[in-house]
């Protein structure tokens, strides 16, 4: 069963300075057809009363598949009409000009110095996406080899009982688990297990982290069930924030880059290594059901757990937000779109790694999707320019299973997550 969820998103309003706002709008869904014109209009709004600030201008920056196509300026209730003559995307940033002409910037409520500024985005007949590179002949076989290097691994298991998080005290036991295998690095998580369950009794869910360096995290959630959160590097969990902080400016700077001249000294190698084995592990808890395996993350994390679903036959359901490391040849196709994160190459930008192009299908979603038995929920936002729409597209298109994918015409990186598979996910933990 295929769904797509349909979110009339028109309305973007981003908090400025000085308590502006730019109220976005589009005359059209998300999803468009080939040369069909999008209208996005732009107001500056004022609040304590909330109205339009006429006369502020406003500088626009059109960009299809992630490339810059046209800008200018326009003053606020002004609109940028923008049609595409092929299946991509298209995506309009606005951002609020001072009277010099120079962008407006504010801090966040972390301090951060950010322009003030804001986009919405749709799509041009995405179901028409491919990918951009050719699938190995042998990319099965690859993986299959992977799988029987971690299989020469015992699977040992080490447990340190810790302290649960606030929510789950007194109804669950939580534990630093290290997991041993292949690739140099273990699986190390937080196992969180209600107290006295019995054997055969329960489902699992396994979440996965997006980019960075941070320790596991201890599962919140109440109903019965094991939760596994494993950290993406094999690092120690529960240290200070300083040691992840050192760990990411030099034992794992740029970690996504590493070994990436070859599929058997690559990075990402290692981490599904632990996804697979972070998966036989929850497995052989005496807990499980044998019947219900969930799958999770965002980002690097949506990664993980696509790559959990496809390595694992017997995971049920896998729910992903803006995932990462797919159609890392979006620069091959015609016309040429951005490729997901990490972006191993881009012929448009200069002259790729022979070597980079090679190792890259091997660790492309959109390939190992071929073997995901899962249903599987995906959300992607029109305005998330790391893990861009496109790639996530012709991963769905490419999907045979069961599926459904949310789209959000403004959102971004960060707030384009999942929703709609929370009711399958609490109808399989309910089992």
């Amino acid at each position: 069963m295929t769904r797509f969820v349909f979110l009339l998103l028109f309305l973007a309003v981003h908090v400025l300075a000085d308590d502006y706002k730019l109220s976005i709008k589009s005359d059209r869904d998300w999803k468009l057809k080939i040369n069909e014109p999008v209208q996005f209009s732009v107001c500056v709004m004022q609040e304590n009363p909330l109205r339009e600030v006429k006369g502020k201008k406003v500088s626009y920056i059109v960009k299809v598949d992630g490339m810059e196509k046209a800008s200018g300026t326009l003053l606020s209730g002004g609109s940028v009409k923008y049609s595409v003559p092929h299946p991509g995307w298209i995506n309009v940033q606005f951002s609020l000009l001072d009277d010099s002409g120079k962008v407006v910037e504010f801090k966040d409520k972390n301090g951060k110095t950010k322009p003030v500024s804001a986009g919405m985005g749709a799509l041009v007949e995405p179901e028409k996406l491919r990918p951009g590179m050719k699938k190995p002949d042998d990319f099965d076989a690859f993986w299959d080899e992977q799988r029987k290097i971690l299989d020469k691994v015992p699977l040992k298991a080490k447990l340190t009982e810790v302290e649960p998080s606030p929510q789950q005290k007194g109804r669950f036991r939580c534990y630093d688990v290290q997991v041993d295998c292949a690739g140099g690095m273990p699986v190390s998580g937080y196992l969180c297990v209600p107290r006295n369950a019995k054997n055969k009794s329960l489902p699992a869910v396994v979440s996965f982290h997006g980019a960075g360096v941070r320790s596991s995290i201890k599962s919140t959630q109440l109903t019965p069930a094991l939760y596994l959160d494993i950290n993406s590097h094999g690092i120690p969990n529960g240290k200070p924030l300083e040691y992840y902080r050192a760990l990411a400016k030099n034992e794992l700077r740029s970690y996504w880059n590493r070994g990436a001249g070859d599929r058997e000294t690559f990075y990402f190698r290692g981490m599904f290594f632990r996804v697979m084995r972070a998966l036989d592990y929850i497995k052989s808890r005496p807990e499980w059901n044998g019947k219900v395996l969930i799958v999770q993350g965002m980002s690097m994390g949506g990664a993980q757990a696509l790559a959990a679903a496809a390595l694992d036959p017997q995971v049920t359901l896998c729910t992903v937000s803006v995932p990462a490391l797919m159609d890392h040849g979006g620069s091959l196709a015609v016309p040429a779109r951005e490729p997901g994160w990490p972006r191993l190459f881009d012929v448009r930008k200069r002259e790729p790694d022979p070597a980079r192009m090679k190792t890259a299908p091997y660790y492309d979603n959109i390939f190992l999707s071929d073997r995901i038995k899962a249903e599987v929920f995906l959300s992607t936002g029109l305005n998330d320019f790391i893990c861009c729409p496109t790639s996530i597209f012709v991963l769905y298109n490419r999907l045979g299973v069961k599926k459904s994918i949310e789209v959000y015409p403004a959102g971004n990186h960060y707030t384009s997550y999942s929703a709609l598979w929370k009711e399958r996910y609490n109808e399989l933990l309910a089992q």
